[in-house]
């Protein structure tokens, strides 16, 4: 999770893997297909490539973006760039990849509007995201299948669609230190999949000592984070390919190699405009690319794959929300559905910083520790180029004497959680990164800083997804309404005094950390003011769900029903992170690969 944008900017031309596109790309024109999927991200992907299995199936890909390896001359394959467009900024963007949107104004957090890094690329948010792969507990997945009615939800129930995707590689100790030795639990890990999945070839050594700390403060190692137990620290496994080192997206693993399939369409640098409908029946999309308009129409069904953001605005200006809102914009309703946009969770996360006497990704700005750096990923695939920094990482609930500083609600909230569900997720991060209003620039230079991370991984605040037009032309209205919940802001007070525990353990203070606290420094002591210091320095996780959410049938706010049909529809789903019923603990890309690996298998099965 490397945010020092000195490192990013380096030549890549020196690590560029020459990809020419491949295959025969669609070609613009009305079309017909069995199935039309509307974004080439995690889930579409994921679901075009298993429907396209069957040669008598016709499936068409709409993405708006390209290739992300030709479009940044490869800049998101070095996995130390995995920050490259996560600042809070509007500038820490770039529109070839990504879709530069910003939030409306924050109240949560002193009025904010915050860069929200969103995928425009082949891959989606596989292109961009910090790769790390985790899944949640059983508890949180137990609640899943009692919130939408169907017990196939529960863990053991999906851990086979878990693993179908994965080819995990055990760790390369060869190039690993020794004091960063994994402990993986093999039984839960695919092997025969089609997505790369291992540790890096490159441990931070800020984390080996952070491992040592996390002990100490009484969060133990456990083996890994995909058995359905997260309370406990360790090594993070991450979507990587061990042998070129290079970041495994959706589209390394589910389209390049399938792309020459003569029954797959791809449409990319492709706008999906509108889903067009019979009567409530779906019948194909309007799309428009380099000034032509078109449609693509589905025999069988439309798929919308486009995200947390764009995948309730496609329904929205289609004709599936609340009516007052269509009516509003002089769209034909087609389906009242008031929850379409609703209920949006994320995770939300700071830092606390010192100074430390291991190289950290700060020393990457000296020009010979850089360029060694390159040298090591070109020739190796290792170094601190191969790591995407945060490679270590912690989850707990509240300790008993932080605990007992809750209010009543607060208390009653987390209490009404499964009891294996943690508050807080920990990351390190050998890198400073201050308030990310800009990432790695006016940070200190004098030696190597480090941070420690802390999550909500609990999160009360509900936020929406909304539009300002009826054009998918216009961005959408994304407000995540962070930190507006009572429950979340003493959850955060908590988690910032937790980490100054662990910073102030006796191994990190006797053999890591020089000096005090470097940010925010001991300036920052009362409630009220780690609370202010939070509401400034603050960043999303980029974790956005559950804008159509799955439900039963009889919550009027549930968007889709258990198997990503979209209710008051016919032949219409979706299959991403907005149909999450809530966000459950743990990153999120695993359990998006699992929901469109578990209803490709349902469409695949019903046809």
């Amino acid at each position: 999770m490397t945010l020092h944008l000195s490192v990013v900017a380096f030549a890549v031309q020196a690590l560029c893997l020459q990809l020419a596109t491949p295959g025969v790309l669609a070609k613009t024109g009305d079309t017909v297909f069995d199935y039309v999927v509307v974004g080439g991200g995690n889930a579409g992907l994921t679901v075009a490539s298993r429907l396209s299995e069957d040669p008598a199936v016709q499936v068409a890909v709409i993405e708006a973006g390209d290739f992300y390896e030709i479009a940044t001359g490869n800049q998101s394959q070095i996995p130390a760039n995995d920050a490259l467009y996560n600042g809070k900024s509007s500038n820490a963007t770039n529109p070839l990849v990504e879709w530069g949107f910003m939030t409306t104004p924050q109240a949560g957090v002193n009025g904010q509007s915050v860069h929200y890094g969103r995928g425009k690329a082949l891959g989606g948010c596989t292109a961009l995201n910090y790769m790390a792969y985790q899944r949640p507990t059983v508890g949180a997945l137990e609640r899943w299948a009692e919130t939408v009615g169907d017990d196939s939800w529960t863990f053991d129930s999906v851990l086979s669609y878990y693993k179908r995707s994965l080819n995990f590689t055990p760790p390369d100790m060869h190039k690993r230190i020794a004091n960063a030795t994994p402990s993986y639990d093999m039984p839960t890990l695919g092997t025969d999949g089609p997505l790369a999945l291992t540790y890096p070839n490159y441990a931070q050594p800020f984390s080996t000592w952070l491992a040592k700390g996390m002990e100490e403060a009484g969060i133990p190692n456990i083996p890994g984070f995909t058995s359905g137990h997260l309370n406990g620290s360790g090594w993070l496994v991450h979507t990587i390919d061990q042998t070129t080192g290079f970041r495994e997206s959706s589209e390394v693993a589910f389209l390049t190699p399938f792309i020459r399939r003569p029954n797959l369409a791809l449409y990319k640098k492709t706008l999906a405009e509108k889903i067009l409908f019979r009567n409530n029946t779906a019948t194909g999309v309007r799309v428009a690319s380099a000034n032509n308009t078109f449609v693509l129409s589905a025999r069988r069904e439309v798929i919308v794959s486009a995200g947390t953001f764009q995948s309730p605005q496609l329904l929205l200006v289609s004709g599936v929300g609340p009516a007052d809102l269509l009516k509003a914009h002089d769209i034909k309703v087609v389906a009242n559905r008031p929850g379409v946009g609703q209920n949006m969770n994320d995770h939300v996360f700071f830092g606390l910083a010192h100074k430390v006497n291991v190289q950290t990704s700060t020393s990457l700005s000296n020009p010979a520790v850089y360029a060694e750096a390159v040298q090591q990923f070109r020739n190796e695939q290792d170094g601190p180029l191969a790591s995407p920094g945060g490679d270590y990482a912690a989850f707990e609930r509240v300790p008993d004497e932080l605990r007992a500083n809750f209010s009543q609600s607060t208390g009653h909230d987390v209490g009404s959680l499964p009891s294996d569900w943690p508050e807080i997720q920990y990351f390190s991060l050998p890198a400073y990164v201050g308030d990310f209003w800009n990432p790695g620039a006016g940070g200190p230079t004098d030696g190597n800083y480090a941070t420690i991370m802390a999550t909500l991984v609990a999160p009360m605040s509900r936020g929406n997804v909304s539009i300002s037009s009826s054009s998918m032309h216009d961005a959408p209205l994304i407000n995540p309404n962070w930190l507006t919940e009572k429950t979340d802001v003493e959850v955060a007070i908590a988690a910032f005094k937790r980490v100054r525990q662990i910073f102030g353990t006796n191994v990190l203070q006797k053999n890591l950390t020089v000096g005090s606290e470097y940010y925010p420094g001991n300036k920052v002591s009362t409630d009220d003011e780690i609370y202010r210091f939070i509401q400034a320095a603050f960043q999303t996780m980029y974790h956005a769900s559950s804008t159509c959410k799955m439900g039963k049938h009889d919550d009027e706010m549930a968007v889709v029903d258990s198997r990503g049909h979209v209710y008051g529809t016919r032949h219409l789903r979706v299959v991403d992170a907005s149909v999450f019923p809530f966000l459950p603990p743990a990153l999120p890309q695993g359990t998006v690969y699992m929901v469109a690996e578990k209803i490709a298998d349902d469409i695949k099965s019903r046809r």
